[in-house]
């Protein structure tokens, strides 16, 4: 039988807006495969299983936090870029939601113009601002897959993204002039988008799991799903 491994970065803090429920969602969509699921949770100051020669992860998944929770990621993450572009460059999956999708970015400014220097994977930026939270509801598409969500952020990113992940039909994508959104390269996904993602989106999330059961995969029926995901899409 085989293991399937999924990582949690820093889930004391990077978990707002509800989206440990993307992590809570595909475990229960990967009981129904015939895989044995090992969870291992990395704290901050602990090294991430992802670096170390004798892991295997097969997701690696981080999601939001607030602005300074974000910088501890980041102080604690620069170690271990080449790992990271090494996982992405070798299609292993990883799944980064909310604001974590700067953190590969080459740098944030923060309101007062400094900046902190980022991941540097993909060569957009991500600027914030000092005025109230952006709110977003969106619909976006990768191929013939429509991908809703919500934002909430106090930043927009800018810069070159050769490898968007959706192409935005309502909402705004990186920033409010840009209608491209995310990235997507090989077994990589980040996106500013919230929801959760994945209970959101259960055709995108069947996807992900079929990926990672591979020869084990069997879907989870759960119909109401796909009836509130097309509710979404009607009402955005």
């Amino acid at each position: 039988m085989k293991t399937v491994h999924i990582e949690v970065l820093y889930p004391e803090f990077n978990n707002l807006y509800g989206d440990r429920g993307n992590l809570l969602y595909l475990t229960r969509k990967l009981s129904a495969c015939e895989v044995e699921l090992r969870m291992t949770e990395t704290h901050l100051y602990d090294v991430p299983a992802f670096a170390k020669e004798e892991e295997t992860v097969d997701l690696l998944y981080i999601g939001p936090c607030t602005e300074r929770q974000q910088e501890l990621s980041l102080l604690e993450l620069l170690p271990y870029a080449d790992a990271l572009e090494g996982r992405i460059d070798s299609n292993l999956i990883t799944l980064s939601t909310g604001n974590a999708f700067e953190l590969f970015g080459e740098y944030i400014e923060r309101a007062d113009g400094t900046r902190a220097p980022g991941l540097g994977i993909f060569p957009y930026h991500a600027k914030r601002f000092d005025k109230l939270r952006f709110n977003d509801r969106c619909v976006g598409r990768v191929g013939d897959l429509k991908i809703t969500g919500f934002k909430n952020q106090l930043s927009h990113a800018y810069g070159e993204n050769p490898f968007p992940f959706l192409e935005m039909q309502t909402g705004c994508g990186m920033n409010p002039e840009s209608k491209q959104e995310g990235v997507r390269k090989n077994n990589f996904f980040a996106t500013y988008l919230l929801g959760p993602l994945l209970p959101l989106n259960p055709s995108f999330s069947e996807k992900l799991v079929e990926l990672l059961a591979g020869d084990g995969y069997k879907p989870l029926g759960l119909p109401w799903e796909q009836q509130a995901y097309d509710v979404r899409i009607h009402e955005l």
